[in-house]
């Protein structure tokens, strides 16, 4: 065989050996390391995220927000990229810091304080510089403003991380229903008291690992990979307040408040058709964002956290069951109400220490006579009583979606006397949402409705808005029973110690009451709590309406403090409410 023709074959192998090679090597490197180098691929062209949601907002039932978002920054300084001196960076940034903070801690600043200010900065700021480490956080709660102008030092060392905030466009209003965001023990955002506290898993915002394509430089691409992590934010709820009413129930109540010298108080409307809370007031307030500098009892709810005597507001039950459980009428006349009341070792007087033989069970709610609502216990005995106490939702939670709701003592005891001083109000203790609740059962023909604070909640997750409905709770009076007494307190109105304020326009059902406040070992000398509670229209009602002043200054008698105050702000719900006037009847004098 000649070099001739053995040259093609040789190169014919050759050709044969290389491309056995290659097929060896690609089953090498595609099957054998394939999974390792689609992993290395993989990490080259990825870009791992953990993705995290906002949290939910919370709105009034007239859709303005209550309680946003607000992006905010914290300054940090990369050292490796320092170009001035660390004297130099924390005296350029520390007189912007200073600035802005004296700027929102008062309207004006002298130069001695934006001086001192800057130094305190400067020294915190040095401080940090030379901790031990490349990447230094400088300052939080920095603001668009505020970065805009740091941005302008043009300082390569210098750049931010973004967070969010809880922003609240309508400044401190209802703070006692919608809480705050603080830290936990880890320092993550944790919701305390109102909203923010009971509801904080539904309010937080969820976390998502994920894995995004980029291209050579590091960007994200297009198409599934763009970042949305709306469905990853925490549920919005609005709330059944509305804005205006709000606002009025708060401004109203400062304003009593000054006006008859109480120390605290609180107002609620509500629908008692519905259960809807239509505003929620109560002072000493405190503002949302700087919590931390407000007194802590300050930052619960006191409708629904702090117990109180009811007084006189209380004998609207007493006289609601008595009349469900058929031991009296309206007219019915008190066979004991003839002078103090001897139980035991102890004399019952009445508040004005005048008494009234035969009064009417109509007149004694008017005149609030003690011994009259003693002797409806007398004839319904106690077990029937504590039913209709129980039935009336007194020392049960309300319900409502906020955290200070819970549950409240129930007396253990019922002897002859205890029987006698609850059957006016003294001696037992409630809240203010629960005689709200009470009273609406009256206001609603005899049936509770749940207390609501929620109107509706956004899912963004199934990308749904529930409606909350209104939930019924049982049926407490017949609704004979709640016609008769709503017909006496309409008399109790006119008739009562407020009837010197009761208007001419719109029937009014309400009563007042002036209680003692209890300390240990028995009651505070010269200190009441005087509250009005009522409903109106009487015939067919659009709100009940609770005021509680404490303390008052001016005089101890809620006719004389918080029955003008409820009819004041009354008379602006009726507009608001859009509610025409149903009585031209004039007060009998």
């Amino acid at each position: 065989m000649t070099s001739s023709s053995l040259r093609p074959k040789l190169l014919f192998l050759f050709f044969i050996i290389i491309f056995i090679g290659i097929i060896l090597r690609l089953f090498y490197w595609q099957i054998i390391q394939g999974y390792s180098l689609k992993r290395v691929a993989e990490n080259q062209a990825t870009k791992e995220k953990i993705l995290t949601g906002k949290r939910g907002q919370i709105f009034t039932s007239d859709q303005h927000l209550l309680v946003g978002n607000k992006e905010m920054y914290y300054l940090m300084v990369d050292k490796t990229l320092l170009k001035d001196s660390s004297e130099l960076l924390a005296k350029k940034v520390s007189s912007l810091l200073a600035e802005k903070e004296l700027l929102e801690s008062s309207s004006s600043g002298s130069i001695v304080e934006l001086k001192t200010l800057t130094q305190e900065k400067q020294a915190y700021i040095q401080e940090r510089l030379n901790l031990n480490s490349t990447w230094i956080r400088l300052s939080s709660r920095i603001d668009q403003d505020l970065k805009n102008k740091i941005e302008q030092l043009a300082d390569p060392a210098l750049y931010f991380e973004s967070y969010d905030v809880r922003f609240y466009p309508e400044a401190s209003m209802a703070a006692h229903l919608t809480g705050f965001v603080g830290k936990d023990e880890d320092g993550f955002d944790l919701g305390y008291f109102g909203i923010e506290g009971a509801l904080n898993q539904e309010l937080q915002g969820k976390q998502q690992k994920k894995r995004f394509l980029t291209d050579a430089l590091g960007n994200l691409l297009g198409g599934e990979n763009t970042i949305d992590n709306q469905s990853l934010n925490g549920r919005d709820f609005t709330l059944t307040i509305r804005r205006d009413i709000q606002f009025l129930l708060e401004t109203e109540l400062k304003n009593g408040l000054e006006r008859y010298g109480g120390n605290s108080g609180e107002i609620i409307v509500m629908e008692p058709n519905t259960g809807n809370i239509l505003g929620l007031a109560a002072f000493p307030q405190y503002d949302q964002t700087k919590y931390y500098t407000f007194p802590a009892e300050n930052y619960k709810n006191p409708s629904l956290a702090n117990l109180y005597e009811p007084g006189s507001t209380f004998k609207t039950i007493t006289v609601s069951a008595g009349i469900d459980a058929g031991v009296i009428k309206p007219e019915t006349e008190c066979l004991k109400c003839d002078g103090p009341r001897e139980i035991g070792k102890y004399t019952i007087k009445t508040w004005n220490n005048e008494y009234n033989p035969n009064i009417t069970m109509t007149d004694a709610l008017a005149k609030s006579d003690n011994t009259a609502m003693i002797y409806i216990t007398d004839l319904l005995g106690k077990d029937k009583f504590v039913e209709y106490l129980k039935k009336f939702g007194i020392g049960d939670e309300i319900g409502l979606d906020l955290q200070d709701d819970s549950s409240t003592p129930f007396p253990d005891k019922w002897g002859p006397v205890e029987l006698a001083t609850s059957s006016f109000g003294q001696g037992i203790s409630t809240t203010s949402m629960q005689m709200v609740r009470a009273v609406s059962t009256i206001a609603n023909d005899g049936v509770m409705m749940r207390p609501k604070i929620l109107e509706q909640v956004t899912d963004y997750q199934s990308k749904k808005t529930i409606k909350i409905e209104p939930i019924e709770e049982r049926r407490v009076i017949s609704p004979e029973t709640a016609r008769t007494v709503t017909e006496m307190m309409i008399n109790s109105a006119k008739h009562g110690e407020a009837q010197w304020i009761f208007k001419n326009t719109h029937t009014v059902a309400g009563k007042t009451g002036t209680s003692q406040i209890p300390i240990k070992g028995g009651y505070k000398q010269d200190a009441t709590i005087a509250s009005f509670i009522g409903f109106a229209p009487a015939e067919n009602p659009r709100f009940v309406m609770l005021v509680k002043i404490n303390e008052p200054q001016t005089s101890p008698w809620a006719a004389e403090t918080a029955a003008p105050l409820w009819y004041r702000v009354a008379s602006k719900l009726f507009l608001l409410l859009n509610i025409p006037p149903d009585s031209t009847a004039s007060p009998t004098p």
